[in-house]
Protein backbone atom coordinates (compact mmCIF):
# COMPACT_ATOMS: atom_id res chain seq x y z
CA UNK A 1 0.00 0.00 0.00
CA UNK A 2 1.43 3.23 -1.10
CA UNK A 3 0.73 6.25 1.36
CA UNK A 4 1.02 9.32 0.20
CA UNK A 5 0.36 13.49 1.41
CA UNK A 6 0.69 16.18 -0.59
CA UNK A 7 0.21 19.28 0.83
CA UNK A 8 -3.56 19.83 0.59
CA UNK A 9 -4.30 16.94 1.62
CA UNK A 10 -2.16 17.30 5.01
CA UNK A 11 -3.92 20.10 5.45
CA UNK A 12 -7.24 18.70 5.45
CA UNK A 13 -6.29 15.84 7.46
CA UNK A 14 -5.41 18.25 10.11
CA UNK A 15 -8.29 20.45 9.63
CA UNK A 16 -10.44 16.98 9.77
CA UNK A 17 -8.85 15.78 13.08
CA UNK A 18 -10.02 19.23 14.12
CA UNK A 19 -13.88 18.93 13.46
CA UNK A 20 -14.00 15.29 14.96
CA UNK A 21 -12.63 17.04 18.17
CA UNK A 22 -15.31 19.86 17.98
CA UNK A 23 -18.06 18.29 16.63
CA UNK A 24 -18.54 14.70 18.09
CA UNK A 25 -15.79 14.79 21.65
CA UNK A 26 -14.26 11.84 21.13
CA UNK A 27 -11.67 12.66 23.81
CA UNK A 28 -13.55 13.41 27.05
CA UNK A 29 -11.34 15.60 28.83
CA UNK A 30 -12.09 18.94 27.23
CA UNK A 31 -8.38 20.57 28.08
CA UNK A 32 -6.39 17.74 26.16
CA UNK A 33 -9.64 18.03 23.55
CA UNK A 34 -8.93 21.68 22.89
CA UNK A 35 -4.87 21.32 22.93
CA UNK A 36 -5.11 18.97 20.32
CA UNK A 37 -7.71 20.82 18.64
CA UNK A 38 -5.72 24.12 18.24
CA UNK A 39 -2.54 22.71 17.10
CA UNK A 40 -4.71 20.64 14.85
CA UNK A 41 -6.03 23.86 13.18
CA UNK A 42 -2.72 25.68 13.13
CA UNK A 43 -1.19 23.08 11.20
CA UNK A 44 -3.80 22.88 9.00
CA UNK A 45 -4.12 26.41 8.63
CA UNK A 46 -0.38 26.95 7.97
CA UNK A 47 -0.23 24.32 5.01
CA UNK A 48 -3.67 25.75 3.49
CA UNK A 49 -1.46 29.09 2.80
CA UNK A 50 1.55 27.31 1.60
CA UNK A 51 -1.10 25.05 -1.23
CA UNK A 52 -2.36 28.20 -1.82
CA UNK A 53 1.27 29.96 -2.61
CA UNK A 54 2.10 26.67 -4.54
CA UNK A 55 -0.26 27.68 -6.92
CA UNK A 56 1.37 30.50 -7.76
CA UNK A 57 4.53 29.44 -7.93
CA UNK A 58 5.84 25.78 -6.71
CA UNK A 59 9.23 27.81 -5.63
CA UNK A 60 7.89 30.47 -3.10
CA UNK A 61 6.83 27.55 -0.56
CA UNK A 62 10.63 27.29 -0.29
CA UNK A 63 12.49 30.33 2.45
CA UNK A 64 15.57 30.79 -0.41
CA UNK A 65 13.94 29.91 -3.74
CA UNK A 66 17.48 28.93 -4.67
CA UNK A 67 17.31 25.49 -3.01
CA UNK A 68 14.07 24.29 -4.82
CA UNK A 69 13.38 21.45 -4.13
CA UNK A 70 15.62 20.71 -1.69
CA UNK A 71 13.72 18.64 1.12
CA UNK A 72 16.55 19.52 3.60
CA UNK A 73 15.84 23.25 3.17
CA UNK A 74 13.21 25.65 4.96
CA UNK A 75 9.83 26.11 3.49
CA UNK A 76 8.57 29.59 3.78
CA UNK A 77 6.66 30.63 7.73
CA UNK A 78 3.01 31.89 8.30
CA UNK A 79 3.99 35.49 7.63
CA UNK A 80 6.17 34.86 4.69
CA UNK A 81 3.46 33.02 3.27
CA UNK A 82 1.12 35.73 3.44
CA UNK A 83 3.36 38.39 2.58
CA UNK A 84 4.15 36.60 -0.82
CA UNK A 85 0.36 35.91 -1.44
CA UNK A 86 -0.26 39.42 -1.15
CA UNK A 87 2.24 40.97 -2.67
CA UNK A 88 3.04 37.73 -5.14
CA UNK A 89 -0.17 36.44 -5.55
CA UNK A 90 -2.30 38.96 -5.53
CA UNK A 91 -4.92 37.70 -2.54
CA UNK A 92 -6.45 40.16 -0.14
CA UNK A 93 -6.75 38.94 2.84
CA UNK A 94 -9.28 40.69 5.79
CA UNK A 95 -7.37 42.75 8.59
CA UNK A 96 -9.19 40.15 11.05
CA UNK A 97 -8.31 37.26 9.29
CA UNK A 98 -4.56 38.14 9.21
CA UNK A 99 -5.04 38.94 13.18
CA UNK A 100 -6.35 35.81 13.38
CA UNK A 101 -3.68 33.69 11.43
CA UNK A 102 -0.72 35.43 13.74
CA UNK A 103 -2.51 34.78 16.68
CA UNK A 104 -2.98 31.06 16.05
CA UNK A 105 0.88 30.95 15.53
CA UNK A 106 1.79 32.51 18.27
CA UNK A 107 -0.32 30.02 20.44
CA UNK A 108 1.17 26.27 18.68
CA UNK A 109 4.47 28.19 19.39
CA UNK A 110 3.62 28.31 23.18
CA UNK A 111 2.07 25.16 22.98
CA UNK A 112 5.05 23.13 21.24
CA UNK A 113 7.50 24.94 22.61
CA UNK A 114 7.04 26.89 26.20
CA UNK A 115 3.74 26.53 28.62
CA UNK A 116 0.13 27.35 27.43
CA UNK A 117 -2.27 28.70 30.09
CA UNK A 118 -5.71 29.36 29.07
CA UNK A 119 -9.40 28.92 30.08
CA UNK A 120 -12.28 26.64 27.84
CA UNK A 121 -13.83 29.72 26.57
CA UNK A 122 -10.99 31.15 25.14
CA UNK A 123 -9.83 27.86 23.61
CA UNK A 124 -13.39 27.31 22.19
CA UNK A 125 -12.78 30.64 20.62
CA UNK A 126 -9.39 30.32 19.09
CA UNK A 127 -10.44 27.16 17.30
CA UNK A 128 -13.91 28.21 16.30
CA UNK A 129 -12.52 31.11 14.73
CA UNK A 130 -9.53 29.42 13.11
CA UNK A 131 -11.93 26.77 11.59
CA UNK A 132 -14.37 29.36 10.05
CA UNK A 133 -11.61 31.16 8.19
CA UNK A 134 -10.05 27.70 7.43
CA UNK A 135 -13.20 26.06 5.70
CA UNK A 136 -13.86 29.69 4.12
CA UNK A 137 -10.30 30.20 2.37
CA UNK A 138 -10.21 26.28 1.60
CA UNK A 139 -13.38 26.65 -0.33
CA UNK A 140 -12.15 30.04 -2.00
CA UNK A 141 -8.94 29.69 -3.05
CA UNK A 142 -8.56 25.91 -3.65
CA UNK A 143 -11.94 25.05 -4.41
CA UNK A 144 -12.28 22.25 -1.50
CA UNK A 145 -15.23 22.43 0.38
CA UNK A 146 -15.34 20.13 3.17
CA UNK A 147 -18.68 19.89 3.19
CA UNK A 148 -19.55 19.31 -0.22
CA UNK A 149 -16.96 16.84 -1.85
CA UNK A 150 -15.06 16.63 1.59
CA UNK A 151 -15.16 14.41 4.06
CA UNK A 152 -18.50 15.79 5.92
CA UNK A 153 -21.78 15.38 4.13
CA UNK A 154 -24.01 13.61 6.87
CA UNK A 155 -24.92 16.94 9.13
CA UNK A 156 -21.65 17.79 10.89
CA UNK A 157 -21.49 21.09 9.85
CA UNK A 158 -24.74 21.49 11.78
CA UNK A 159 -23.03 19.69 14.83
CA UNK A 160 -19.70 22.18 14.70
CA UNK A 161 -22.54 25.20 14.71
CA UNK A 162 -24.31 23.74 17.61
CA UNK A 163 -20.70 23.00 19.33
CA UNK A 164 -19.28 26.11 18.94
CA UNK A 165 -21.05 29.47 19.28
CA UNK A 166 -17.41 31.20 18.31
CA UNK A 167 -17.46 28.89 14.90
CA UNK A 168 -21.60 29.61 14.35
CA UNK A 169 -21.20 33.40 15.00
CA UNK A 170 -17.73 33.91 12.50
CA UNK A 171 -19.50 31.59 9.63
CA UNK A 172 -22.76 33.68 9.76
CA UNK A 173 -20.62 37.42 10.18
CA UNK A 174 -18.38 36.18 7.06
CA UNK A 175 -20.35 38.56 4.34
CA UNK A 176 -20.94 41.52 6.79
CA UNK A 177 -17.11 40.96 8.14
CA UNK A 178 -15.93 41.65 4.41
CA UNK A 179 -18.44 44.20 3.67
CA UNK A 180 -17.21 46.07 6.68
CA UNK A 181 -13.38 46.00 6.07
CA UNK A 182 -13.37 46.27 2.54
CA UNK A 183 -14.32 49.42 0.66
CA UNK A 184 -13.54 48.26 -3.07
CA UNK A 185 -15.13 45.02 -4.44
CA UNK A 186 -12.39 42.96 -6.37
CA UNK A 187 -11.88 43.29 -10.10
CA UNK A 188 -9.82 41.30 -11.91
CA UNK A 189 -6.66 42.96 -14.20
CA UNK A 190 -6.70 42.52 -17.49
CA UNK A 191 -3.01 42.67 -17.66
CA UNK A 192 -1.42 40.24 -14.65
CA UNK A 193 -4.61 38.78 -14.05
CA UNK A 194 -4.76 39.47 -10.37
CA UNK A 195 -7.61 40.59 -8.51
CA UNK A 196 -6.21 43.75 -7.12
CA UNK A 197 -8.03 46.48 -9.47
CA UNK A 198 -9.22 49.61 -8.25
CA UNK A 199 -13.18 49.69 -8.87
CA UNK A 200 -13.03 53.68 -9.91
CA UNK A 201 -9.72 54.24 -11.49
CA UNK A 202 -8.89 50.90 -12.42
CA UNK A 203 -5.85 51.04 -11.02
CA UNK A 204 -3.96 47.39 -10.73
CA UNK A 205 -1.85 47.70 -6.76
CA UNK A 206 -0.04 44.18 -8.40
CA UNK A 207 1.65 45.36 -11.46
CA UNK A 208 0.30 48.95 -11.47
CA UNK A 209 -1.59 49.41 -15.16
CA UNK A 210 -4.29 50.66 -15.20
CA UNK A 211 -7.69 49.03 -16.63
CA UNK A 212 -10.87 50.23 -18.31
CA UNK A 213 -13.79 49.65 -15.58
CA UNK A 214 -16.05 52.40 -16.55
CA UNK A 215 -17.49 50.84 -19.62
CA UNK A 216 -17.40 53.05 -22.79
CA UNK A 217 -15.00 56.07 -23.22
CA UNK A 218 -16.73 59.66 -22.10
CA UNK A 219 -15.66 62.67 -23.95
CA UNK A 220 -13.90 65.26 -22.04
Amino acid sequence: MKIEFNILANATDSITQAIALIAWRDEPDDARRLKQAVVAMAHGVELLLKERLRRVHPVLIWENVDKFPSLSARTVTVDAALNRLVRIGGLQFLKDDTELIASLRDTRNAIEHYAWTTTKAEADRIVGQALEFALHFAKTELSYDFFGFGTHKDGTLEDLLDSNSHFADAFQDRDRKFVRETDESKILCDYCHSLAVHPTTGACKLCGHWNDVGGDDLPF
